[in-house]
């Protein structure tokens, strides 16, 4: 079991980007963070725990070949193509694109309130010459799967308030909210574990709200 604490995470402070609406924790290498200790977990190559202000947008930019996934804890984002798809997300809803062999898209937020939300990119067990698609869900209630076939078979991703205790293995969990203990560690806001090829008994303390990522 291998604890990442929440200080440890790379940090994007909003003075080296240039900008005054935007900062990043991130759990993995992504652009200006680099870290060979902390490269990916299995195919999941990017967490990025992004907080933006009003009036924050991309740079119109190009993704190849994997699955993202924009997990919205608070505020909206606005996710906007050139396929087309124009959708304001909110808290509890997920914004979920296969990139296929390309898609350019910028994100927004448009509101007047601060805006918090999860960038995860998933890499394909196959990279497929394909059209991209892009889909709006809700999660469930309570904690459960998330509603998305991926293009990696072998992995599940598991989101929400957990409110009873929960065995996992082959896992990797980012708390986003609250607290738990995890084999009797107790892990809080932003804290993660590795719990590759290993079993992990979750049990919660303060209304965690919880990613977890297993492999089959």
């Amino acid at each position: 079991m291998k604890i990442r604490p929440a200080n440890t995470r790379g940090y994007i402070p909003t003075s080296r980007l240039g900008l005054d609406n935007y900062q990043s924790y991130r759990s993995f290498s992504c652009m200006s963070y680099q870290d060979p200790n902390y490269i990916n977990w299995g195919p999941v190559v990017t967490i990025n725990d992004d907080r933006t202000k009003p009036g924050f947008v991309t740079a119109w930019h190009e993704h190849k070949g994997l699955d993202i996934i924009n997990y919205m804890i608070s505020g909206t984002c606005r996710h906007r193509d050139d396929k087309g798809n124009d959708y304001t997300a909110q808290a509890g809803e997920i914004q979920h694109f296969w990139c296929g062999d390309s898609i350019w898209h910028e994100l927004s937020n448009e509101s007047t309130e601060p805006a918090r939300y999860l960038q995860i990119w998933i890499q394909p067990t196959l990279i497929e010459n394909s059209t991209a698609t892009y889909q709006n869900l809700c999660r469930e209630e309570g904690f459960a799967p998330l509603p998305i076939k991926f293009k990696n078979e072998r992995i599940e991703v598991w989101a929400g308030n957990l409110d009873q205790n929960c065995i996992t293995q082959n896992s990797y969990l980012l708390v986003l909210e609250g607290s738990c203990t995890v084999n009797g560690v107790q892990l809080n806001e932003g804290d993660a574990v590795d719990l590759f090829m290993e079993q992990g008994f979750i049990e919660p303390i303060s209304e965690p709200h919880l990613l977890l990522f297993e492999l089959t």
